[in-house]
């Protein structure tokens, strides 16, 4: 996932994330060095044995394009997942260790070098949300199972999982995090929907404070609330309703990710090119009445629903020659829509 040399990945990307590194400590005794900008992989690495020194495992966050393979496979998991993946890397001396807890996310742990050895909770996992809890403090880690990972192992940790870690020897390991859809996603999704077409639930709630007493606008609120899950409630009785608002969901995660990138040289496309979907492409269509909406990350285009089938083509197929875009488009309308998802990055030329 780093190559054939992962220090040297990472120390080539010093610009990038020197000022951004953070850390953590079992027992911290010392306060950790600053962050900050080095002129050099070389200053870089000097940075992060000052981390060490002090018994710090250095963390380096946002790293999912550090290299393409490891963009390509946090792609494949938000496909799967339906929900945006973050990676860190963890740099850790010999000896060093995390204090104990959990996260608020599922994490796939990748060991690149070294070797690490985990106690992870035997209790279930307790699925947190993604935000602290009210006064929550560390977890205990109570009965637990130990596991050494070295090179090429694969851990995954359920999100709300206690558990800590001991470095046996200079390691390196990514941390790979997302959370599935879960049901509070979907309900919200199936709320969101309801109100794209229910403008009482876009309405403020209450009352105006200036002409109404504080008691009133308090039961007009819980009116409110009331009249509105009753009103969601009724539409969920529909699977068309719950799918639709699955995939308006979808769409808008898709919309999140970060902009694909665009091909610059597209002048010579005719009906003879082959073409194939960019490593990192990803998209959703919905079709309505009168347009049809694509999404990819950073970008919606509208199109006339007489393209629905050359869309729903372009979309589901890794790799084709342009002339085989099916639908009543004309050979010029053909080669157009191929140059416009070559301009924007979700397809490449197959030289």
């Amino acid at each position: 996932m780093l190559g054939i040399q992962p220090k040297q990945a990472i120390l080539n990307e010093y610009a990038k994330y020197a000022h951004l590194l953070t850390c953590h400590i079992h027992t911290p005794k010392v306060p950790p060095p600053m962050a900050r900008k080095v002129e050099n992989a070389d200053a870089f690495q000097q940075l992060i044995n000052e981390y060490h020194e002090r018994a710090y495992t250095v963390r380096l966050p946002d790293v999912t394009d550090i290299t393409a393979q490891l963009s390509e496979f946090t792609r494949a998991l938000e496909m799967v997942f339906e929900k945006p993946v973050g990676v860190v890397i963890f740099w850790s001396q010999a000896g060093a260790a995390a204090p104990v807890h959990h996260d608020e996310i599922d994490v796939i742990v990748l060991q690149i070098t070294g070797s690490k050895r985990w106690f992870i909770s035997q209790e279930p996992a307790t699925l947190p949300n993604t935000w602290k809890g009210i006064g929550e403090g560390p977890p205990p880690l109570g009965a637990y199972s130990t596991y050494d990972v070295e090179p090429g192992d694969l851990l995954y940790v359920p999100r709300g999982t206690a558990h800590t870690v001991q470095s046996t020897s200079e390691s390196i390991h990514l941390s790979i995090g997302f959370v599935p859809v879960t049901v509070r996603d979907s309900l919200n999704a199936v709320l969101d929907h309801l109100s794209d077409f229910d403008k009482t639930l876009r309405t403020d709630v209450g009352l105006r404070a200036d002409n109404v007493a504080s008691g009133q606008a308090s039961q007009t609120i819980f009116e409110q609330v009331r009249l509105g899950l009753k009103k969601l409630s009724e539409q969920c009785q529909s699977d068309e309703f719950i799918l639709q608002a699955m995939a308006k969901r979808r769409s808008r995660m898709i919309y999140e990710l970060p902009k694909l990138k665009p091909n610059k040289n597209i002048a010579s496309i005719h009906l003879k090119s082959k073409v194939k979907h960019t490593p990192l492409s990803i998209a959703q269509l919905i079709a309505t009445p009168d347009i049809l909406d694509w999404r990819q990350p950073k970008e919606q285009i509208l199109i006339h629903p007489g393209a629905e089938q050359a869309l729903r083509f372009i979309l589901a197929k890794q790799e084709f020659t342009v002339v085989d875009i099916p639908g009543e488009l004309g050979d010029d309308v053909k080669v157009a829509l191929v140059m416009r998802f070559l301009s924007n990055g979700f397809l490449q030329i197959v030289e």
